[in-house]
């Protein structure tokens, strides 16, 4: 259940967490035994991103013969590839656009899975950003109420006002069922209610001797708004001062996907208990003239988590940036200089902050190639890694005494 506070479009997911199949039984840990609380942040590239052209194999023969040169990242000219040694005899190059990514990549504080995707033969954005959302390898397994971010932040986390963060007007799939958590796009002008302190008194009585599911929900976001309102930092006025972020990072050159990278940096430094935020980045859908469109998100992209990983840099406690996308796109080109919905596609996760190296460093998953036998129905990158044994490894990595979400199967 989902609940919708005021002007300024603040979601808040209504139910606690009902966990997911593979996180049933498990112990919750004592919050004051953890020395810090880790923070996974998921970014979701909504409309299947082009993975052979954000991460191309650039010698490849295959790959060279079947994909128009426009929709290929070069090892050689103006627009080469940033190359990342990741596969012995296999020159990938990232785009040109990803160079801060390709530095990461090279500091050893990023893992990646260049042909990663939903078990499930699909080709719908519906049904593969479901199926990733609640945790899934194939329609009509066993669902919970909870999307898989949501169940493992609340197993995961401690006692904060805010356990999970979607730093947009929307709560995302994969955080549905927290118990703890909002949807806030900005904190430039705060959280308070629509009306004042006579809305937020309103409210207060109307869910205070209320029972039932709506009026937890109810409750439980008054004080998960009021906890993190009282933490922002006013001026002798009363207004929230703008948030500066460390380093002299600016989100901007991000648009709206900067800002709301920024929100959920800002929050993760009031709230040492912020556990799982995410925000979408969309318009990868790129069925006709990609090659221009594509270098577009891809700039937006590399310079929103360049601005994050500066901004994060210092922060006490460890983080993830887990990137996925609901799959890949087809190797041939189609006749309007674009790619049509394909299988396979690239995740990749980076990670900085606390006392401990990112353990994934330099992680490169399966290939499984493009020769012709290779592929899927003939057409596709194949999916050689389960996207869930790819994000079982990054929340491993970033809590290994934590839960570990999504059953085998």
């Amino acid at each position: 259940m989902t609940m919708l506070l005021g002007r300024r479009g603040l979601l808040r997911a209504g139910l606690a967490a009902t966990t997911l199949p593979g996180l049933r039984g498990m112990a919750f840990a004592d919050p004051a035994a953890r020395h810090e609380v880790p923070l996974l942040i998921l970014v979701f590239l909504r409309g299947g991103m082009d993975g052979l052209h954000f991460l191309s194999p650039a010698d490849d023969r295959d790959f060279a013969e079947l994909r128009i040169p426009a929709l290929r990242t070069a090892a050689e000219g103006e627009r080469a590839g940033e190359r990342l040694d990741a596969m012995p005899g296999t020159d990938f190059r990232l785009h040109p656009e990803a160079a801060a990514l390709a530095g990461i990549w090279r500091e050893g504080r990023m893992a990646i899975w260049p042909a990663a995707g939903v078990p499930q033969p699909t080709r719908s954005h519906f049904e593969a950003q479901s199926l990733m959302g609640w945790g899934q390898g194939r329609s009509g397994e066993t669902q919970g109420r909870s999307g898989w971010l949501a169940a493992w932040a609340e197993a995961t986390g401690g006692n904060a006002p805010v356990v999970a963060l979607s730093g947009q007007d929307r709560t995302v799939a994969e955080l549905i069922g927290a118990g703890r958590g909002l949807a806030v796009p900005t904190l430039a002008r705060g959280l308070g209610m629509p009306g004042g302190e006579f809305g937020a008194a309103m409210l207060e009585a109307l869910h205070r001797k209320a029972r039932g599911p709506l009026a937890e929900a109810g409750q439980a976001a008054l004080a998960s708004l009021g906890g993190l309102d009282r933490l922002l930092p006013r001026n002798a006025a009363g207004q929230v001062q703008a948030y500066t972020p460390a380093n002299g990072v600016d989100y901007s050159p991000a648009a709206e996907f900067g800002r709301g990278l920024a929100t959920i940096a800002q929050v993760a430094k009031l709230q040492p208990g912020l556990t799982a935020a995410a925000v979408d980045l969309g318009g990868w859908d790129t069925h006709e003239g990609q090659a221009g469109r594509f270098e577009n998100r891809v700039r937006i992209l590399n310079r929103g988590l360049a601005a994050l990983d500066a901004d994060l840099r210092d922060l006490p406690r460890r983080w993830t940036v887990l990137v996925t996308s609901e799959f890949g796109r087809r190797l041939r080109a189609n006749r309007s200089g674009g790619t049509d919905h394909g299988r396979a596609g690239t995740v990749f996760a980076f990670g900085g902050g606390g006392r401990r190296e990112f353990g994934l460093a330099r992680h490169f998953g399966a290939w499984p190639g493009l020769a012709g036998e290779a592929l899927e129905d003939g057409a596709d990158l194949r999916v050689a890694t389960d996207y869930r044994d790819a994000f079982r490894q990054v929340v491993a990595e970033l809590a290994p005494t934590a839960p570990v979400p999504f059953g085998r199967g």
